[in-house]
């Protein structure tokens, strides 16, 4: 399998952890906090209030791009954790502490992600970052890799240098690249730590984002090298997060029995895995409907289940564009008294001159098994001064559908990786 044409996007998500352990836990739960929320201590009181979501939305072709590109290569009792996380350009950004002693720093989580890494002390090249960068020296549990060690498992991603150190190098599509050492040290979330954790240690690292709070990327996507895979025994095969749409409010991910989401509002879909195209949960979409009419989605043949891959770090929702096209059409006659005006900058598919909330028809994704009502404050965005955007939109050259995370605000939505099933819940996540 081939990892390298992974997008920017995936460069914020949670950095850097693979546990190894037996120990079972109770479960434990990490604060999230929206991408655009003021109480984010790094963010740049003097940026335009939308170049950040500019920003975001922007990664979102790139992201797309390089998604579609890896699908063409790989076709031929104990713990409670709680920390904090802190917004970067659409991505969740969560606070961890690696080495002993704990030293903080920042990453993003993403579903649609899995290699995990952190820039890494002496930098031959580092993008900047806020907080100090991790020196390996400072930390008493930290050990490189052998090339014949368990620890030296990245399949395709890694390399054996002339001093037997396993080596990782994986690029994205936005040409950004992490390359370094595969190591081990100690991992600690909230009051609990873990230890031979293993991560990429990055020595040449360059990446577009430019917020300076994340350190690199956590994967949790579907495959050998994702930490939800070396977590497996200790969560269960369970993690869940709640994201908020609201920039003042925290949304949460949770692992293990914390992660379980149940109720009489809940509705389920089976997830389907593509063993030639990790990391990516797929799941089938049969229809999006606009108020009370439906718009029927192509169905995979059955040797390649799923049509539609969730993601959270993926910015906007994409679908294919006979589907959007009806959808747009549907909205335009549903939205009464607005006129639709381009985007000045291309991206979006139907937008309005407005800065207040538009009054959206009712828009239900059809998964096989559970019909989910998307958030009315995930739908529209305001991306400039007085121009509000559907978060849905279409690329001609994109065979692949994605979910992203516009789509799952306002929702509790658990992973069960034994039972294979994505489970979603209407929540209030500022309280969840």
């Amino acid at each position: 399998m081939s990892y390298k044409s992974m997008d920017l996007t995936v460069i914020f998500m949670l950095s850097v952890f693979a546990l190894i352990s037996t120990k079972i836990i109770n479960g434990f739960t990490i604060e999230l906090i929206h991408p655009n929320s003021p109480s984010n201590p790094y963010r740049n009181p003097s940026n335009n209030k939308f170049d950040p979501i500019r920003q975001a939305y922007s990664n979102t072709r790139p992201r797309a791009a390089s998604i579609q590109s890896r699908l063409r290569v790989n076709v031929d009792a104990s713990f409670k954790f709680k920390t904090d996380v802190k917004p970067l350009d659409g991505g969740y950004v969560m606070k961890y502490s690696i080495g002993t002693p704990p030293f903080e720093t920042y990453g993003v989580a993403d579903t649609g992600s899995d290699v995990t890494w952190t820039q890494c002390e002496p930098c031959i090249h580092c993008f900047p970052q806020s907080l100090p960068i991790f020196d390996p020296k400072h930390s008493k549990s930290y050990k490189t890799a052998t090339c014949d060690s368990d620890a030296c498992y990245l399949d395709d991603f890694h390399y054996c240098s002339d001093d037997n150190v396993c080596q990782y190098d994986v690029s994205y599509g936005d040409e950004s690249q992490s390359a370094g050492d595969v190591v081990t040290d100690t991992l600690t979330i909230g009051d609990a730590s873990f230890k031979n954790v293993v991560l990429g240690c990055g020595h040449r690292n360059d990446v577009t984002f430019s917020n300076g709070i994340a350190s690199g990327i956590v994967g949790l996507g579907y495959s050998n090298v994702s930490i939800v895979k070396h977590l497996s025994e200790e969560i269960g095969g369970k993690f869940a997060h709640c994201l908020s749409s609201q920039s003042d409010s925290k949304s949460y991910i949770s692992f293990g029995p914390d992660a379980i989401v149940t109720g009489p509002d809940s509705v389920s879909t089976h997830i389907s895995i593509r063993p030639e195209e990790p990391p990516f949960y797929w799941l089938s979409l049969e229809s999006m409907s606009v108020g009370d009419k439906n718009f029927p989605v192509k169905q995979s043949p059955p040797e390649t289940p799923g049509n539609i891959i969730i993601d959270s770090g993926m910015t906007m929702t994409t679908l294919p564009p006979d589907v959007f096209d009806s959808m747009k059409s549907e909205m335009m006659k549903q939205i009464p008294g607005k006129t639709p005006i381009d985007d000045p900058q291309g991206l979006f598919g139907l937008c309005y001159s407005t800065s207040k909330k538009i009054k959206v028809p009712k828009i239900i994704a059809h998964f096989s098994g559970a019909h989910v009502e998307l958030s009315p404050r995930g739908l529209f965005e305001e991306v400039e001064e007085g121009i509000s955007c559907f978060t849905i939109t279409s690329f001609t050259y994109m065979e692949t559908s994605i979910f992203g995370c516009p789509s799952q605000v306002d929702y509790h939505i658990g992973y069960n990786l034994e039972e294979m099933m994505v489970t979603f819940k209407p929540a209030d996540c500022s309280k969840f």
